[in-house]
C-alpha cells in the first residue's frame, strides 16, 4: 500500500458553528485511526464558496475533501481515489443528482468525498463551486468536464440503512439511497446529520470501525428491484434557486 501518496495530498473538511460536536469528535478519530491529518475549518459561510476558497489557496498536488459527516472504510479507498486522480489528472467523487433541479437525471461528482488534482482544477478554468441554476454544489465542474471531453469518476452507493423521513432519494435511473448510505462498499455518508437519531447512528458506525467491529451485510441495497414505499418528491422547481440566494444573501 503506497502510503506516499498522502504526502502530495492536502485534506480538508468544512462545518458551520451549529454542526454536531459528537459527530465532529468521532470523525476525527477516524481520519486519527488512518492517519489522515485534516484540516477542519468551522465557517458560517456557503459551502460552494467555503471550496473555492480551499482551491484558491491549495499549494498541494492534490486537494481532497472528507465531509465531517462522511468517513472511509479503509485506508485503501482513500489511497486508491488518489492514485486515480494523480495517474489521470482529473478528479473523482461520490456520485450524486441534485433532484430538485430539472429532472435529477445528471449523475455528478458531490464534494462530500471528492480528490482533485490542482493542475485538473486549472484545465477546467478554475470555475466556482457555488450551485447555480444549472447545478448544485461542485456540480459545475462535472458538466465542464463532460464539456471538454476531461474523465472524472463517480462512486456509486451500493447500500444504505434507512429512509430519510421525506423519502428515499433516487440517483437519476440507477437505484435509490438514504440516510447511511455505503458508496462503493467503502464510504459511508451519514446525511442529515442533523436530526438526534443520526447523530447516534454515526458514532455508533465510528466506533464500530474503530473496533473492527462494521458489519453493513444487513444494509439495504441501492440496486435492490424493489422500489421503496416512500420516495422523495422535490417542491416545485423553479423555486429553488431565488431560495438559495436569498440564503446565502442572509450569512
Amino acid at each position: 500500500m503506497n502510503t506516499k501518496l498522502l504526502e502530495k495530498t492536502e485534506f480538508h473538511s468544512f462545518h458551520w458553528d451549529n454542526f454536531s460536536p459528537e459527530i465532529l469528535q468521532a470523525h476525527k478519530k477516524v481520519m486519527s485511526y488512518f492517519g489522515l491529518n485534516v484540516k477542519y475549518t468551522q465557517k458560517n459561510i456557503p459551502h460552494g464558496q467555503w471550496l473555492d476558497e480551499i482551491m484558491a489557496s491549495a499549494s498541494a498536488d492534490v486537494i481532497a475533501i472528507i465531509e465531517p459527516d462522511l468517513i472511509p472504510l479503509n485506508l485503501e479507498i482513500v489511497l486508491n481515489a488518489i492514485e486515480y486522480v494523480t495517474k489521470n489528472d482529473t478528479f473523482l467523487g461520490c456520485a450524486q443528482v441534485s433532484n430538485h433541479i430539472g429532472t435529477g437525471a445528471h449523475i455528478f461528482a458531490s464534494p462530500s468525498f471528492f480528490f482533485i488534482t490542482k493542475n485538473c482544477y486549472e484545465k477546467l478554468g478554475r470555475p466556482s463551486f457555488m450551485p447555480n441554476k444549472q447545478g448544485d454544489v461542485a456540480e459545475i465542474l462535472s458538466y465542464t468536464a463532460e464539456s471538454k471531453g476531461i474523465t472524472y469518476r463517480t462512486l456509486f452507493p451500493t447500500r444504505f440503512e434507512k429512509a430519510p423521513s421525506e423519502g428515499c432519494w433516487a440517483l437519476g435511473s440507477y437505484g435509490y439511497y438514504g440516510i447511511g448510505t455505503v458508496f462503493a462498499d467503502q464510504v459511508y455518508h451519514l446525511f442529515q446529520s442533523r436530526h438526534a437519531k443520526n447523530i447516534e447512528l454515526f458514532v455508533k458506525r465510528c466506533n464500530e470501525l474503530l473496533n473492527n467491529q462494521l458489519d453493513i451485510s444487513s444494509f439495504t441495497l441501492c440496486t435492490d428491484f424493489q422500489t421503496p414505499e416512500n420516495i422523495y418528491k422535490s417542491e416545485k422547481k423553479s423555486n429553488w434557486y431565488t431560495k438559495l440566494l436569498k440564503k446565502i444573501k442572509a450569512f
